[in-house]
């Protein structure tokens, strides 16, 4: 299939196109940046370069690709993961998925796109016995920056779910570690649980949701090929032995 994939130069957006093409995709990916598109040539992939922001400047370049699928990894993550760092990069963060995600939305549904799917978050379901599935409500009573969280994410959900012209996808993905990722052996997490700096919440037996980041665009690769319309939960089912402390 031709996959135009928004986001393909994150974590986990490099990985995506590596596995996407190991399956005989055409992709093209969406950057901002000649030296970007420079780096994604050398790994056998077109480029169109646009700014999220820009909705003519997308809508043009879905319509020139004209693709089966869209996948959207759209995120502006730092590189510490802080209190101060996170605060920081929020405000971005949220315009980017709800404005520049609106803006590839559109061109998709305006270029016939048969399929999109969009990155989503596992891990704010509410407090409760056992694990979460995809029916398990969100916690929009919980801090205000969580909950902000949520209301983004249950906005630019709705926005794709309930869109009747294409076969919308949620992947609420877990925790990302792995190669690139904040948890990783030489990630800003590990960095500070070494230096004795990473807190632990209440009596630390807090459920974390996992997923390698190589898991991830196995799983994604899985849902553009053969997954229903709706909610996935997209998490390890193992605490991966990183964390634990051993590599």
């Amino acid at each position: 299939m031709k996959i135009f994939v928004a986001g393909a130069t994150g974590a986990i957006g490099r990985l995506l196109i590596a596995q996407l093409l190991a399956q005989g995709h055409n992709v093209v990916a969406l950057t901002r940046s000649l030296e970007k598109a420079q780096t994604l040539a050398e790994q056998g992939v077109e480029s169109a370069i646009a700014d999220v922001f820009d909705a003519d400047a997308v809508k043009a370049a879905i319509n020139s690709v004209q693709p089966e699928v869209v996948i959207e990894q759209l995120t502006s993550l730092p590189k510490t993961y802080t209190g101060e760092s996170m605060g920081a990069a929020a405000a971005l963060n949220t315009r980017i998925r709800r404005e520049g995600g609106a803006n590839v939305l559109a061109a998709a549904q305006a270029a016939g796109v048969r399929r999109y799917l969009r990155q989503s978050i596992a891990f704010w379901a509410v407090p409760g016995t056992g694990l979460a599935d995809e029916e398990t409500p969100l916690a929009f009573d919980a801090s205000p920056a969580v909950a902000g969280d949520i209301l983004t994410v249950t906005e630019i959900e709705r926005r794709l779910l309930e869109n009747p012209n294409i076969e919308g996808i949620a992947l609420r993905y877990g925790f990302f570690y792995g190669p690139g990722t904040w948890f990783a052996p030489d990630g800003d997490v590990a960095k500070q649980v070494r230096q004795q700096q990473f807190p632990i919440v209440g009596n630390g037996k807090g459920v974390w949701s996992w997923l390698h980041i190589e898991d991830a665009a196995i799983a994604t690769v899985a849902a553009v090929e053969r997954g229903n319309p709706g909610i996935y939960l997209i998490t390890d089912d193992r605490i991966p032995s990183i964390i634990r402390g051993r590599q």
